[in-house]
C-alpha cells in the first residue's frame, strides 16, 4: 500500500515538473516574441521616408500611369483645382516643352526634401524617351507643414534652359500665396501658372512637320473615249462592292449578327463598331527619367 503511494506521488510530481516546465517555455517563447518581432518588423515593414529610399523604386509604390499629374492631392486640395491643373501640363506635355508632374506629402513622409522630388521624377520616368526634346522630365513637391508650405523641384537633363534663380522665385510665390490666402488650391494654380510662364519663354512648342503633299494630287481622268472606258470601269467596281456588302450583310442577318452603330440590341458575335465608354486618360512618363537636378 505504502508503495502504491510512493509511486502515485513520484507521478504526480513528475506531472507537476512537466506543467511547470511547460509553461515556463511558453512563458520564455512569448517573451522572446514580443521582444523580437517589433523591431525586426518595423525594421523590414517601414517604408523610407520619400528622398531616403534607393534605386530602382526609391520607396515608391505609384502606378506610373495616374490619373492626374498631381499626386497625393486628396487630402490637400479640390479636384477642381486638380482638374485646372492637368489641363495646363496636358498642353506643355502636348507641345513637347515639359512632362510635369507634382507631388504632395506631409513634412512626416519626406526625408531629404531635394532627393524626394528627384527621386520621384526617376521613379515615374518622366521625360521624352528620344528625339529633340528628350528626359524633358520635370517635379515639384510639395511639403505640408503645420503653418507652411516648402516647396522644391527636380528638373530633367533635358531642360537645361530653366536656371535655378527662376524656379526658386516659382516656389518663392507658391509659398507666399499659400501664407497670404491659407488656400493651397490657390499655391498649386499659382505655382502651376508660372511655370508654365516661365517654360513656354524658354521653350517654343515643337511641332511635329506636317505630311508631305507627293501623293495628294491624282492625275485628272483622261478625256476622250479612254476616259469613258475608265468612268465606267470605276462604275462598274463600286456596283460590284455595293452588290457584294449587301450579300455579306444577309448573311450575317441569317445568322443573327446584326450591324447596330448605336452599340445596342446586337446579337452573337456582338457589335465592333458600337460605341462604348471610353476610359479616363492617364498621365505619366514616358521616358528614362534622368535627372539633372533638383532645388
Amino acid at each position: 500500500m505504502k508503495v502504491a503511494l510512493v509511486d502515485r506521488n513520484t507521478a504526480r510530481r513528475g506531472i507537476r515538473l512537466i506543467v511547470v516546465g511547460v509553461i515556463a517555455v511558453m512563458v520564455l517563447a512569448f517573451s522572446l516574441s514580443v521582444y523580437f518581432t517589433p523591431a525586426s518588423a518595423g525594421a523590414i515593414l517601414a517604408a523610407p521616408l520619400c528622398g531616403d529610399g534607393s534605386a530602382p523604386d526609391y520607396g515608391f509604390t505609384y502606378d506610373l500611369q495616374q490619373t492626374h499629374w498631381t499626386v497625393d492631392w486628396q487630402d490637400y486640395v479640390s479636384e477642381k483645382t486638380v482638374t485646372e491643373v492637368d489641363a495646363v501640363l496636358d498642353r506643355l506635355n502636348g507641345d513637347s516643352i515639359a512632362q510635369t508632374m507634382i507631388i504632395i506629402k506631409s513634412q512626416e513622409q519626406v526625408g531629404n526634401r531635394v532627393n524626394c522630388a528627384v527621386h520621384f521624377l526617376r521613379y515615374m520616368k518622366l521625360g521624352q524617351p528620344t528625339g529633340e526634346r528628350k528626359d524633358n522630365g520635370f517635379v515639384f513637391l510639395i511639403v505640408v507643414e503645420p503653418t507652411r508650405i516648402d516647396v522644391h523641384y527636380g528638373v530633367g537633363l533635358g531642360l537645361p534652359a530653366l536656371t535655378a534663380p527662376e524656379l526658386t522665385t516659382l516656389n518663392r510665390a507658391a509659398e507666399d500665396a499659400y501664407q497670404s490666402t491659407h488656400s493651397l488650391d490657390q499655391a498649386l494654380l499659382t505655382l502651376v501658372q508660372g511655370f508654365d510662364m516661365v517654360a513656354r519663354n524658354k521653350y517654343a512648342p515643337l511641332i511635329s512637320p506636317a505630311p508631305t503633299s507627293d501623293t495628294s494630287y491624282l492625275s485628272p481622268l483622261p478625256s476622250g473615249p479612254l476616259g469613258i472606258l475608265n468612268i465606267c470601269g470605276l462604275l462598274c467596281m463600286g456596283i460590284f462592292f455595293l452588290l457584294f456588302m449587301m450579300w455579306v450583310l444577309t448573311q450575317l442577318a441569317r445568322r443573327g449578327i446584326t450591324f447596330n452603330p448605336s452599340g445596342s440590341g446586337s446579337r452573337g458575335m456582338g457589335n465592333p463598331f458600337g460605341g462604348g465608354r471610353s476610359s479616363p486618360p492617364t498621365r505619366g512618363g514616358s521616358g528614362s527619367g534622368r535627372s539633372g537636378r533638383g532645388n
